[in-house]
């Protein structure tokens, strides 16, 4: 191609070759928000989004209380909310809680819709993939050549290996119901009698007066998923509180990474050399819960806070922002060590009894990384889950 060169559009009319400020390869919950938040502070400058399926964020529900985020973080997800409820409960064997912290879902198909609607016409290629990725250029499946001032990577994990991984294994479905349920508000941990022995749980998320998001998680040694396992046991569940269902449509299933220790750099250096990176690519997810849209909300507003996004300036910012996390969370991976390795079956599921009996402020912490000293002290002694070796040096949230 000569002459001048291609206008915001040139994605949609398949040109060999075009240019941008920034692209990102992966629409997924990570390089969505980056897209989104960037989009927002530089609407002057052409932003690309890459993903290899059909539609952005696959099929996904994704779930958040409000302490998870920052408050200066939650614009950012405001108009991708499905669902929202003012609390939700944690359910044991011998016990159960509510805990006073809005909770909230973004379905995959909202995600889609909203990034439609906010970026510009031709910022969005859905169904080509990326099949050479350097930090200024992508090569896609079908020979397109894209130049651009900087790359960021987020197509998902690299050579987890390296990260010493247990698995989250889940599978939901939105089940239509014959009736009403008599869930009232989000239940974040269901582990009923004679569950116990097994490192798992169900999540119920009341969407409608007939109609509930049931999803079975189960924490495992090794990556297979099992999914007439986990189908059976939420029809199990729907059985044992007399529900009839009479439609299954909607479902997601997925497997992700806990973290229990590994090599940080040689991790990120599996994703590219060189290459900026987000989302699980950069190591950037919970060690214990594997959520990661906590983490994917603050790398979206740290790349849209940069003024240089050239390839050097986005591999040495997103590089040294992964690396301090992975220093400060060693907490969590020992928390998910003694989760997975420590302790007996039967007695792991005590480590989430422990946790959500503590003040509603430290749970909040928890899950947002955010644990102070004070917090890993009150989690490491009396009835706590972690021992008091979880607070040597490297134990920080």
């Amino acid at each position: 191609m000569t002459g001048a060169l291609p206008t915001r559009g040139y994605i949609r009319r398949m040109t060999p070759t075009g240019t941008c400020d920034l692209a990102i390869i992966g629409g997924g919950l990570a390089g969505g928000l980056i897209a989104l938040a960037a989009q927002r502070a530089h609407p002057d400058r052409h932003i690309l989004l890459i993903e290899a399926r059909p539609a952005l964020g696959g099929n996904h529900l994704w779930s958040f209380a409000e302490s998870d985020i920052g408050k200066a973080d939650r614009a950012l997800l405001a108009p991708l909310i499905s669902f929202g409820w003012r609390s939700y409960s944690i359910v044991m064997p011998s016990w159960q809680r509510e805990i006073a912290d809005p909770f909230y879902s973004i379905r995959s198909d909202r995600f889609d819709t909203a990034l439609r609607q906010i970026m510009p016409a031709g910022a969005i290629i859905c169904g080509r993939s990326a099949v050479s990725v350097t930090p200024v250029s992508v090569e896609l499946d079908d020979g397109q050549h894209i130049d651009a001032g900087g790359v960021i990577d987020a197509r998902g994990g690299a050579a987890l290996a390296l990260l010493d991984p247990a698995w989250r294994k889940f599978v939901g479905y939105e089940l239509q119901l014959a009736g009403p349920h008599s869930v009232r508000r989000a239940r974040l941990i269901e582990i009923a009698d004679g569950d116990s022995d097994i490192l798992g749980f169900q999540t119920m998320l009341p969407l409608e007066a007939d109609r509930l998001f049931v999803e079975d998680v189960r924490y495992e040694p090794d990556p297979g998923l099992d999914l007439a396992e986990h189908a059976r046991r939420i029809f199990n569940l729907a059985a044992k509180f007399g529900w009839r269902i009479t439609d299954s449509a909607r479902g997601h299933a997925g497997v992700i990474p806990i973290v229990m220790g590994g090599d940080f750099e040689a991790y990120w250096q599996s994703g590219g050399d060189g290459v900026a990176k987000a989302g699980v690519r950069a190591g950037l997810f919970h060690p214990v819960t594997g959520g990661s849209l906590g983490d994917a909300v603050r790398v979206a507003q740290l790349v849209a806070s940069l003024g240089d996004w050239s390839g050097p300036a986005l591999h040495k910012a997103l590089h040294d922002h992964a690396a301090k996390c992975w220093a400060r969370r060693d907490f969590y991976r020992r928390f998910a060590r003694r989760m997975m390795r420590e302790m007996a079956p039967g007695e792991q599921y005590r480590l989430f009894e422990a946790l959500y009996k503590s003040d509603t402020d430290v749970i909040g912490r928890f899950h947002g990384m955010r644990l102070s000293l004070v917090d890993r002290l009150a989690l490491s002694t009396g009835d706590g889950p972690m021992p008091l070796s979880a607070l040597l040096p490297g134990g920080g949230g």
